[in-house]
């Protein structure tokens, strides 16, 4: 290890202090305090924890209470040796000290994947010309990557506070500096920042693909570099790199710090598949990005079917009336089935009803060619009534742990009618409680692009493109890899289509929430994960209006009720007490702003790390106002049910003191400010403006119309240019 002459003289000079040198603080038994010195090698980007080397070795230290240390920091501290998982931490810290700030780090000790081990426990190393397993996509917090040299493999973990989350995950060969930590027994090396990757290359990739326009005969992609390049697209039928035969020139323009490149894949058949590898070349040296997966418009009608088999409040429906149907929802499903003239591949956790099962063996007598997938570890006692000629693979069980959870079908995707394929999803297990007592959803997608999707993940299970699995070949839980596309243009609405545990669903579910503008309404059947409570607590902080209902407090971790319990305020994080399970997976972002790119999830993906690391589960995020306010129609109601407070938001003008009340109101509205109201303006949910007023006084008062009840958008515009809006309840 190569240190500096500074930093050893201030270890010298610190051992009048310290008791022991970090080896030999290693050797000692649990339990014992020890006091070490050394400099730390990390700060807030891997969480509470810091790591220290002496010039003899390193050391893990937990505690709180050193939030406020940095990289860079040369400290003392007193405390106890604590096993933690494997990984030997100082825990809990009786007292430390900040001997003094911006330290040289110690030199990053070079060695090869094979040497990772105990004898460089919490050290700097850097292991040189290593690249990811399955590069591309973004990272995720709190979760594992693979990396590799071409002969061996290692473990990277990325904390949830690390800065790379969200970054694209680099492709090509790099140098990687890294601090090693351990967990259980596996080694994994933590990463800091962007410079813990080090490119020796002119030029590289700094965003994954991404479609930006498509139509049913071509697909325009885009990418983002870090300087100035040519630009060009490979792509084909087949993700192997072989297969990538045809190509596609790109264009560059600068914006700030990045260099954007787009090229256009042309002559493709609707609901064509394509993958597709950018590259981008400067002064000879070429970045290439990861094959990503896209898929061209459908010539489908888009329609979208949404169902509930508990009550909703219809006072807030605009303009659809959502659709409960009570205990009819195993008839609804059967009767999707019964129109299929080609093909159904099911794929469903748990399965018990005979109208399901009836249909599905009528469905084969009369030629349709039908496979299913279902969990080994589970009860499915309807499988037992299928025709036994129909095919049916059962996940296995695996070391890694973890279910196959999803709950779709897919209806005749590959037939040349594309007015007839149909995909089902939604959070309901087939079981007589599950379709009757417990809170669930439905949801029915005419779309043969999105069919098609989940035909490639169907197939990724069953190990075949044919009528019959091989079992050999099927891949579940980590095994699977992101081979499909995630964003699919169904009619008019966008749809953003991810499966656990390879599509990094987690992060997803992140990002979306993040760019939540007004509400956050989440219903979902538990949280188990402290990022998803921190981002939920951002967009809290941001003056977002959330509302959260889960199933059971008990049924959450201690610290995502610690962190969502102590923030929000009182009946806005609630837990459902109302009749049957509350067992949706849906969040609506902006649901009731048309203006602000309303989204709603579901699917079958829980709020937890099994759903994202082990479990097969399939997540729809759909943009559309109509489909949110529907949604919003069933939360609205379940939440009210538990005496949450569900109160609409409404940004607030600084500059002036604007009131608007009541809200709810029975239609008649007070407006005051302290300047001249210019003017009021009214819209309905859809963003048409339907009435106005201009007072040109400090007070209004504006009349809802008599014939309309729902939510309104109301616009107030002040006499100095300020406005804004406000959502409006009338009842």
């Amino acid at each position: 290890m190569k240190i500096s002459t500074f930093i050893l003289f201030l270890f010298i000079s610190v051992e009048l202090f310290a008791q022991t040198s970090i080896y030999e603080a290693r050797q000692k038994a649990l339990t014992t305090s020890v006091t070490v010195s050394g400099v730390v090698t990390n700060g807030s980007e891997l969480g509470p924890i810091r790591y220290i080397q002496d010039n003899t070795g390193g050391i893990g230290i937990y505690d709180d209470d050193l939030n406020d240390v940095q990289r860079g920091d040369s400290i003392t501290v007193t405390g106890e040796l604590d096993d933690y998982n494997n990984l030997l931490e100082i825990n809990p810290v009786a007292s430390f000290s900040v001997i003094a700030s911006g330290v040289q780090l110690p030199e990053p000790q070079l060695i090869n994947i094979s040497d990772i081990s105990e004898d460089y426990e919490a050290e700097l190393i850097r292991i040189n010309n290593v690249e990811f397993v399955n590069a591309g996509g973004q990272f995720g917090g709190n979760t594992n990557y693979s990396f590799t040299d071409g002969a061996n493999t290692g473990v990277m973990r990325i904390s949830s506070s690390c800065p790379l989350v969200g970054e694209a995950i680099p492709t090509g060969t790099f140098d990687l500096v890294a601090i090693c930590s351990q967990y259980n027994s596996t080694y994994q090396l933590l990463p800091r920042d962007a410079d813990d990757f080090i490119f020796n290359t002119n030029i590289q990739l700094t965003s994954a693909l991404e479609a930006v326009e498509s139509t049913s005969s071509s697909i325009t992609v885009k990418w983002n570099t870090d300087t100035d390049g040519t630009s060009e697209i490979r792509y084909g039928s087949e993700m192997q790199i072989a297969a990538l035969t045809n190509h596609a020139s790109g264009e560059s323009t600068v914006s700030t710090d990045e260099y954007t490149h787009q090229a256009q894949i042309t002559g493709l058949q609707n609901s064509e598949i394509v993958y597709a590898q950018a590259f981008s070349v400067n002064e000879g040296d070429t970045a290439f990005s990861a094959i990503s997966a896209f898929v061209s418009n459908s010539i489908s009608t888009g329609e979208i079917k949404v169902y509930f088999n508990t009550d909703i409040d219809d006072s807030y429906a605009n303009p659809t009336i959502a659709s409960d149907i009570d205990d009819f929802m195993a008839d609804t499903l059967a009767a999707y089935i019964n129109r299929a003239s080609e093909s159904i591949d099911f794929c469903i956790y748990n399965i018990d009803n005979s109208k399901i099962s009836d249909a599905l063996n009528a469905a084969y007598n009369r030629g349709v060619t039908i496979r299913f997938i279902t969990c080994g570890s589970t009860s499915h006692a309807s499988v037992n009534d299928l025709n036994n000629n129909i095919p049916i693979l059962e996940r296995p069980e695996l070391a890694e742990g973890g279910i196959m959870h999803n709950k779709f079908a897919i209806i005749d995707a590959n037939t040349t009618d594309a007015n007839a394929a149909w995909v089902w999803s939604g959070s309901t297990n087939l079981t007589y409680y599950q379709l009757t007592d417990d809170s669930n959803n439905m949801i029915f997608i005419q779309d043969q692009s999105l069919a098609k999707v989940y035909e490639l993940e169907f197939e990724e299970m069953w190990g075949s493109t044919g009528n019959q699995p091989n079992a050999g070949n099927a891949k579940f839980g980590n095994a699977k890899i992101d081979n499909t596309p995630h964003q699919i243009q169904v009619g008019d609405k966008l749809i953003a289509c991810y499966f656990s545990p390879s599509d990094n669903t987690n992060q997803q579910l992140i990002n979306a929430i993040n760019t939540a503008d007004y509400d956050l309404d989440i219903e979902t059947m538990l949280i188990t994960r402290s990022d998803l409570a921190n981002i939920i607590i951002d967009a809290f902080d941001r003056d977002v209006n959330v509302n959260i209902i889960t199933e059971s407090e008990s049924d959450n971790t201690d610290i995502v009720n610690n962190i969502l319990g102590t923030t929000l305020p009182a009946k806005k994080y609630i837990f459902d007490d109302a009749a049957g399970q509350l067992h949706h997976k849906v969040a609506l972002i902006d649901a009731n702003n048309p203006e602000s790119d309303p989204q709603t999830i579901t699917g079958s993906h829980n709020w937890s790390s099994s759903a994202n690391d082990r479990n097969d589960e399939n997540t729809l995020i759909i943009h559309d106002a109509d489909i949110a306010n529907q949604y919003y129609q069933q939360f609205a109601y379940r939440f009210k049910q538990n005496d949450g407070t569900l109160v609409l938001s409404a940004q607030r003008i600084e500059s002036a003191s604007v009131k608007v009340f009541p809200n709810p109101t029975e239609g008649r509205l007070m407006i005051t400010a302290d300047k001249a109201i210019a003017s009021i303006s009214v819209y309905n949910s859809t963003g048409v403006k339907i009435d106005e007023l201009q007072p040109n006084e400090n007070t209004a008062e504006f009349n809802l119309p008599y014939n309309l009840t729902g939510l309104f958008l109301l616009k107030v515009e002040l006499s100095n240019g300020d406005y804004n809006t406000y959502k409006i309840l009338k009842k």
